[in-house]
């Protein structure tokens, strides 16, 4: 095939190809950025239901605490009246609330610190009035979370006052240990933090490293990189009674995300822990099916490549095949099935520009005897006999790398590839010479024909085709005038023989046209 058919056809490859890839870039692409869409709304899907949990617990909480707030205030309420706040009564209503609502500890408190608890009991000043001082200061009363000996615990205190007299302080305490009751999975980590930053109640989260029972959470989180913000503007966002989530990584390198959610007016909140692998999994469940199609659709992209590629393949395995078979026919003799003209010039330029450069070769230009009378005797159905029948046998006698072509009506040139020295020179031309003692032509009509050879040796008698192809055809002459069926080196002609062969005016050439 010539190059412009080769360059259409790889024109017309590139033109589909092009496009082809270019769409399977563009699809695999668009779904690599699919993918990465659904999984941060998988992300953020997995962070809000953290939040609403964190939202569940201190909503709870604040549902408590605001009915602790309102048995209080009733209790307050009714002592605002009585003469003693101390008195049976007063102790009597303190019981009551005290066996049927759960709690730790009820007391009456002065506002000089003197107090009474349920049972009767006076003190000074309880064990926990230092601790809930802030709580009593207020007239307007207020409750707390506070760490109690080592519990967390709801202090909630409404005032016994009238318009002119502030009198005291009605104070439950509960147990503020809610958590473990309200949650039913322990993969997440959920921590009770008091107001003072200590972590009062966790649950949850046994793996996790970060939260601990009694520990400073300022400090705690002094120990971990925050990736937006810092440790402080976090403890503010939850002391100001504000909701946030923030993700962190700590010292080992583990990734996770801290979810804080106040918890009404009690200036504790509530904080959900959860690892970046947590995450990852609910982000893994969450787009199993997203996954599923996108892992389809790449498979049907790999499969279509893969045709293409295939296809591609066999077209340019039969585009080959194709392009070796007409460059074989525009290169090869129909006759003698040897190589043409053209093509035993080109071949032996490029051995001889190439790897012969430096190797001894042999030229041998070959000429049969008496060709025109053969065609007019016999015919010239015969005569193309005898050029056939010697294109096949002399295809079978020489090395296939050798050069043999059909350079004229009656002659050929056979060029024999590195010859290491004269011995093996005179070897090959002894073959050349006697291929035609055993040569025979014709099933019926037997006839034996016989060839003039002229040979030339590369680099002595030439050094390139052109110098050599004339050295071998003067040796040719050569061998013509000393009676054909011979072959005859350059080495042996004259300087007459070689301007005689230039002229081709001879009488024997004249009898062989």
């Amino acid at each position: 095939m010539g190059k412009a058919e080769k360059s259409k056809s790889n024109s017309t490859t590139v033109q589909w190809a092009i496009p082809t890839i270019l769409l399977m870039i563009f699809l695999v692409f668009t779904l690599i950025n699919y993918n990465k869409t659904m999984q941060e709304n998988a992300r953020n899907k997995a962070l809000d239901r953290v939040s609403r949990q964190a939202v569940s617990i201190a909503g709870y909480y604040k549902g408590l605490y605001e009915g602790t707030v309102n048995v209080t205030d009733a209790i307050a309420d009714y002592l605002m009246d009585e003469e003693d706040i101390f008195g049976e009564k007063a102790v009597k209503l303190l019981k009551l609330v005290d066996d049927h609502s759960g709690l730790i500890d009820a007391y009456i408190i002065k506002t000089n610190g003197n107090a009474v608890d349920s049972y009767g009991q006076r003190y000074g000043k309880i064990d926990i009035y230092e601790d809930i001082k802030s709580v009593l200061a207020t007239r307007d009363g207020a409750l707390s979370i506070i760490d109690n000996k080592g519990r967390p615990v709801l202090v909630v205190s409404s005032p016994i006052r009238t318009e002119e007299d502030w009198r005291g302080n009605v104070v439950l305490v509960y147990k503020a240990d809610r958590i473990s009751k309200l949650m039913d999975s322990t993969a997440y980590c959920y921590a009770l933090v008091f107001s003072n930053g200590i972590v009062g109640e966790i649950y949850g989260g046994e793996k996790q490293s970060l939260l601990k029972l009694g520990d400073d959470l300022n400090e705690t989180l002094l120990k971990v990189v925050f990736e937006d913000g810092s440790a402080s503007s976090f403890m503010k966002s939850m002391q100001s009674g504000r909701s946030g989530t923030v993700h962190v990584v700590t010292s080992n390198g583990t990734g996770a995300y801290l979810c804080h959610q106040p918890i009404g007016r009690s200036g504790a909140s509530v904080l959900v822990l959860v690892q970046d692998n947590q995450i990852n999994l609910s982000i893994l469940e969450e787009n199993q099916d997203t996954r599923s199609m996108i892992m389809k659709v790449l498979f049907s992209i790999g499969v279509f490549v893969a045709l293409i590629i295939i296809i591609y393949i066999i077209n340019r395995v039969s585009f080959t095949k194709e392009s070796m078979e007409l460059q074989n026919k525009a290169e090869t003799d129909l006759l003698t099935e040897l190589l043409n003209k053209i093509s035993t010039e080109n071949k032996i330029k490029e051995y001889l520009e190439g790897e012969g450069r430096d190797k001894t070769s042999m030229m041998c230009v070959l000429d049969i005897d008496n060709f025109k009378k053969i065609n007019d005797t016999m015919g010239h159905a015969f005569g193309d006999e005898v050029l056939a029948t010697l294109g096949k046998r002399i295809r079978t006698e020489f090395r296939v790398t050798d050069i043999i072509g059909r350079t004229g009506g009656d002659e050929f040139i056979i060029f024999l590839k590195d010859l290491k020295d004269d011995n093996v020179i005179e070897r090959e031309a002894g073959r050349v010479a006697g291929f035609f003692k055993d040569f025979t032509v014709g099933t019926y009509t037997k006839y034996s024909p016989t060839a003039s050879i002229g040979a030339a040796i590369y680099s002595r008698d030439g050094r390139d085709y052109e110098s050599l192809y004339k050295a071998a055809d003067a040796a040719l002459y050569k061998a013509k005038k000393r009676g054909k069926n011979q072959l005859a080196f350059f080495s042996e002609t004259t300087d007459a023989d070689v301007l005689a062969a230039e002229r081709g005016k001879t009488d024997n050439d004249d009898e062989d046209m």
